[in-house]
């Protein structure tokens, strides 16, 4: 018990010697700050729009980007597969070297099912072959249809990979349903694109995911 802390006799409880608090871990560099670039979906159509009207910005390119971004609806899933893919293509993919990865949080594991299946059809439609997703959820997902899916039918080679192809240059996005929100270590995250409510300890162990240190890593984005 001396190796956790000391007993306050006027408490009658345990106190540690010192506290490690997240603000000092960040501003002494062991993790990286998560919070210091969330935006909303709303934000981000803002800034787009900003920047898209700015008078220095080509007027064919700005026009294209505010009819792509004003049609967008954010409850359509293959509108949301759009912008998590080329927002990834533009800030994303060029930060830690060229090797940065990016997690999609769903609310569950029909909607990871569904979003990696929007994914990969949006990949395909753009003909992106350096860019591709897999997808993590325990269990066997059945859809409306009746059909049923698993994280190893999905990603085509057993669950017991997963982390470890992800790992790799092969695949830079991650679609999670609870499995992989919490110890999971891959300092290559560097966006979160978070699709469900998240409240209390479930929120700082989901956004804690892109706080990993690396070298090369210099800031995150929610």
């Amino acid at each position: 018990l001396e190796m956790f802390g000391t007993l306050n006799g006027d408490k009658g409880v345990y106190e540690p010697f010192h506290l490690y608090s997240m603000r000092q871990a960040i501003e002494e560099k062991f993790i990286l700050d998560v919070l210091a670039n969330y935006t909303t979906y709303q934000t981000y159509w803002r800034i787009e729009k900003k920047v898209a009207d700015d008078p220095t910005y080509e007027g064919p390119q700005a026009r294209r980007a505010i009819a792509r971004f004003v049609s967008l609806h954010p409850t359509n899933l293959a509108q949301k597969a759009e912008i998590i893919i080329e927002h990834f293509r533009t800030h994303t993919a060029p930060k830690i070297g060229g090797r940065a990865k990016a997690m999609v949080v769903t609310s569950s594991r029909l909607h990871a099912v569904r979003y990696k299946q929007a994914l990969d059809r949006y990949i395909e439609s753009k003909g992106y072959n350096n860019l591709a997703a897999l997808v993590a959820f325990s269990g066997t997902v059945i859809d409306e249809k009746g059909l049923d899916y698993t994280e190893s039918q999905m990603n085509t080679f057993p669950m017991s990979e997963t982390a470890r192809r992800f790992d790799g240059d092969d695949y830079q996005v991650l679609i999670v349903a609870e499995k992989f929100q919490t110890g999971f270590d891959q300092p290559l995250l560097h966006t979160m694109y978070v699709d469900k409510v998240l409240t209390g300890l479930a929120a700082v162990q989901t956004l804690s995911r892109l706080n990993r240190w690396h070298p090369e890593k210099e800031e995150t984005f929610v």
